[in-house]
């Protein structure tokens, strides 16, 4: 399961992270010759690198400090530098010069990004963090959280961490992850099967890091563990077994846990429940956008008719008067698509007026973008005890059953597409033909 584009930088096509990463643009106005009239060098272990003062006085603050000063170095033919990788200071003498760097992959181009950082290459260090946060993926989910923290960059934080919440055990069984990074994700609602999952991954992580955790560090993750979510024999196969639990003090963070579910109170959430099967985070988020910033900051899911049942009592029985929902289909040929209404169902056998409904589209025939097509009639929403979730008259309607035949329909008449959107038929927008059989279907309370 891996996520996240691998876009290059600066107007450049897109491309493997693997292969070469277009960094910055070509400086057309500056195309010195790094060799001819060079007048001091850059040292760097054993290798030389020919450079020109006032190239390097433009383009690094650090530099151009220590030309500018009282130090030995000012005028010296030859400067040291330290603490980088000789390939990684190349390619940043070649955006100094050039305006742009080509980079072999991430690994390298984090390797420029401490460059960057050291030297203060204030232009190539913003290009490459914005070409790091086009290239995350599962597998360098991990060093990208790492290369965060320790340059200090929130917002390549927040997208990696968002890949490491949908792929948790891929991501958190790399020992590369920081263990601040482990915390914020052990408190959050993982895309896991099970609890187990958890405290396995978070066993094999704390087992990979070179330089041991302290007993009270180990214990502080441990107790974001949900273990009342555990079965008996895990706990005594496995959980009792960890060494971090072979003290009082360890035993007693879970005992906590277990006991207001013993006397009576609820246990804790399971991870994953307010995740659809199906949706992708970005996606979520995409829906979140679209709601009312005021009103919306999360989904709660409501319903999910594989395991609740597909017969339109079902859905009655767990969505109606549960306030604003959005309703989810995935169909059999695997778009995704949909509808919002502030109007809570109840049952009321009749139409219901919206004025915020809206129906969109996340995945459709052609691979087009997500979509969002707003309410112009006075029929939102059909809302009756015999059907199932029926935006408009029937722009998407889901038929009872609707996993077992091709009964179910889509034909756009109530809502409409937005403004400089091209004509599309309006029987085919959401799956390529009028009627489709459902895969999966999720409804979600809207909450603050």
């Amino acid at each position: 399961m891996k996520r996240g584009s691998n876009s290059a930088v600066g107007g450049a096509s897109k491309r493997h992270c693997r292969d070469l990463l277009s960094i910055g643009e070509v400086n057309t106005h500056l195309q010195l010759d790094r060799v001819k009239f060079c007048d001091v060098k850059l040292r760097l272990g054993i290798q030389i690198f020919p450079a020109h003062r006032v190239v390097l006085a433009a383009k690094s603050r650090f530099l151009a400090a220590l030309f500018d000063g009282q130090f030995k170095d000012s005028l010296a033919p030859i400067v040291d530098i330290h603490e980088m990788e000789p390939h990684a200071l190349t390619l940043a003498l070649d955006y100094m010069y050039h305006g742009t760097c080509e980079v072999p992959g991430v690994t390298v181009l984090q390797q420029v990004l401490s460059v960057a950082s050291v030297l203060q290459i204030d232009a190539l260090f913003a290009d490459v963090v914005a070409a790091l946060e086009n290239n995350i993926t599962v597998d360098n989910c991990a060093s990208m959280l790492a290369c965060a923290d320790h340059h200090h960059l929130p917002q390549l934080q927040k997208a990696a961490e968002a890949v490491a919440e949908e792929a948790f055990v891929a991501v958190a069984s790399d020992p590369a992850l920081p263990a601040t990074s482990m915390l914020a994700l052990l408190e959050r609602d993982l895309n896991v099967n099970s609890e187990m999952e958890v405290f396995e991954t978070l066993s094999m992580w704390l087992k990979g890091q070179t330089e041991p955790l302290g007993e009270e560090e180990r214990l502080k993750m441990f107790s974001l563990v949900r273990f009342a979510l555990l079965s008996q024999d895990f706990i005594d196969s496995t959980v009792m077994a960890e060494p971090a639990f072979s003290t009082p003090h360890a035993c007693k963070l879970w005992l906590t846990q277990f006991k207001d579910a013993f006397s009576g109170g609820s246990k804790p959430q399971l991870r994953g429940t307010a995740h659809s099967k199906f949706l992708s985070v970005n996606q979520h988020r995409q829906i979140i956008s679209w709601l009312d910033k005021g009103a919306a900051t999360k989904l709660e899911l409501l319903y999910r008719a594989s395991s609740d049942g597909w017969e339109a009592v079902d859905f009655h029985s767990m969505c109606d008067n549960k306030g604003p929902t959005v309703t989810v289909i995935k169909c059999t040929g695997g778009y995704i698509f949909g509808g919002f209404t502030s109007t809570p169902w109840a049952s009321s056998g009749k139409w219901m007026k919206c004025a915020d409904a809206f129906i969109f589209s996340l995945h459709r025939p052609g691979g087009v973008g997500p979509v969002k097509l707003a309410i112009s009639s006075k029929h939102a929403i059909f809302d009756h005890s015999a059907a199932s979730s029926t935006f408009g008259s029937s722009d998407i309607h889901l038929a009872e059953r609707g996993y077992r035949t091709q009964d179910s329909s889509t034909n756009i008449a109530c809502y409409e597409l937005p403004p400089g959107h091209p004509p599309v038929d309006a029987t085919a927008f959401f799956t390529g033909s009028e009627m489709f059989q459902a895969a999966e279907v999720e409804v979600f309370r809207v909450a603050t």
